[in-house]
């Protein structure tokens, strides 16, 4: 057998472990009520049918666990440990799993400050960073995109280099798009699309909720596409 046979087992038994995660943490977001099913509000004003609450996760050490070393396993195996010399934080949600991700991997920690200080050394990235180190950004899922290119962003006007970003899920509303088009490249456990019809399999989402949902999602990939965000692209009830 050649190294390229090998490399295809591992890239489809790490497809199925992805798989193995997205149903852990899909079980432990819909348990702990931080998938939500209803009409919410988001940050830009727009309706949405359900809504995704990763910060409830940090009361929950299992289900931080669960989601910090899934994060930390997509870096090994998409990445690379030695490719990484600092992992970055985006605000709020992905700093804590950011710190996991640091402390599981070895890797130094760095955080994305959106107001630059207007003390001390008045910098938007804190911890220990040097120019030209490799940066892996962490965030806990995507809408738009825009938060991480502000990150990205401010981290290359320090000397950073910013081309990768590990993300639990995507809400499939045009930002992996718009993150490559500038310059980085996000890497996802799962797509939220992906969770809903698995969560359907298992009746943990009834078929009306269900094709409500999936109409959404199919509506705002034709109507977001890649186009440029609103600055904040947080949700928010």
């Amino acid at each position: 057998m050649g190294s390229n046979q090998f490399q295809d087992i591992e890239r489809k038994i790490w497809q199925e472990e992805k798989r193995y995660l997205m149903k852990q943490i899909s079980l432990g977001l819909v348990r702990n009520n931080a998938l939500k099913f209803g009409d919410y509000i988001l940050h830009s004003g727009k309706k949405s049918p359900y809504y995704v609450d990763l910060r409830q996760s940090i009361s929950n050490p299992i289900a931080m666990d669960w989601i910090g070393n899934s994060l930390a396993r997509i870096v090994v195996n998409e990445i690379g440990r030695t490719k990484v010399d600092k992992i970055m934080g985006v605000p709020t949600a992905g700093v804590p799993f950011a710190t996991i991700v640091s402390q599981k991997l070895a890797i130094p920690m760095l955080y994305y400050r959106k107001e630059r200080k207007e003390h001390g050394v008045r910098k938007k990235i804190e911890g220990d960073m040097e120019r030209n180190d490799r940066i892996v950004m962490i965030d806990d899922l995507i809408t738009t995109g825009q938060s991480v290119i502000d990150a990205a962003e401010a981290a290359r006007e320090q000397g950073g280099i910013v081309s990768e970003l590990v993300v639990l899920l995507d809400r499939e509303q045009g930002g992996q798009d718009y993150i490559r088009n500038c310059s980085v490249e996000p890497h996802v456990l799962f797509r939220i699309s992906e969770a809903f019809v698995w969560l359907k399999e298992v009746k943990l989402l009834d078929s009306n909720d269900f094709e409500v949902i999936m109409q959404y999602i199919k509506e705002e990939k034709t109507g977001m596409g890649a186009s440029e965000p609103e600055k904040d692209e947080k949700q928010k009830v």
